[in-house]
């Protein structure tokens, strides 16, 4: 509501954005590079802070709140960044360390056990078909979509009510990005909140059910994916409309 933000120089990059997203519903966000998305999705994970406006999950509202107090509040988000190696996962670390970095607080204990860490790596490792030589392989050294399922996997697991990725297929080959469309999918169908920002408007069209744009900082249309074009789309990335409509 409202969701305000400033950089350093006192520019608005988010400037008075307003909408919904829903469970069992995957929210296009599409947009020329550097439109705000990126603050858009930190915002609302809790890694940044707005300027101005307020979140509301489930009619509470989570302003101000940093990742863990979220979870503390019984709200689970998740959050798949454009940098994959470098906010996602830490490439000299193993699956298994990665995957334990955002699930140590479901370990049985006070102490992290190794062997659920190992469990939990490998019953992720076989859900979503990751292929790698063990759970013990440096992440680094696995192909781009395998590393992205690892990220996209360990995210999942938290069950989270919405799950909001970056660009998540970006430079992976058609069969891995299918792949992850498919994961995407099969959160919609449990009833989970999914925002996914996009660069391939063919993709977003597809893949969504509704397609917000974003111009400038501001939300310059929401269409309805079954019945947009391209051309329609493309025509709202560029649109000096500063009104913004729903």
């Amino acid at each position: 509501k409202n969701l305000t933000k400033k950089n350093t120089d006192g520019v608005n990059v988010l400037d008075n954005v307003n909408f919904d997203v829903y469970g069992g519903e995957i929210l296009g966000v599409a947009g020329i590079a550097g439109s705000g998305q990126k603050e858009l999705c930190e915002i609302i994970a809790g890694l940044d802070k707005m300027t101005d406006g307020d979140i509301e999950f489930d009619g509470d509202s989570i302003k101000g709140l940093d990742p863990r107090a979220i979870i503390r509040k019984g709200i689970s988000m998740s959050f798949v960044p454009e940098d994959r190696l470098g906010m996602g996962l830490v490439a000299g670390m193993s699956i298994t360390n990665n995957v334990i970095l955002k699930s140590y607080n479901h370990n049985p204990g006070p102490f992290i056990d190794s062997k659920f860490a190992k469990k939990l790596a490998e019953q992720i490792v076989h859900d979503f078909d990751i292929y790698t030589p063990s759970v013990n392989y440096t992440v680094k050294k696995l192909s781009g979509g395998n590393i992205q399922k690892v990220l996209l996997g360990r995210e999942i697991w938290l069950s989270p009510k919405v799950l909001i990725t970056a660009y998540p297929v970006r430079g992976l080959d058609i069969g891995a990005s299918y792949n992850i469309y498919h994961m995407l999918n099969e959160q919609k169908k449990k009833g989970v909140a999914v925002i996914f920002v996009g660069e391939d408007l063919d993709v977003l069209l597809e893949l969504c059910d509704r397609i917000m744009v974003i111009g400038g900082g501001r939300i310059t249309g929401t269409v309805d994916a079954r019945t947009a074009t391209k051309e329609q789309i493309g025509l709202m990335m560029t649109s000096s409309d500063k009104g913004g409509h729903d």
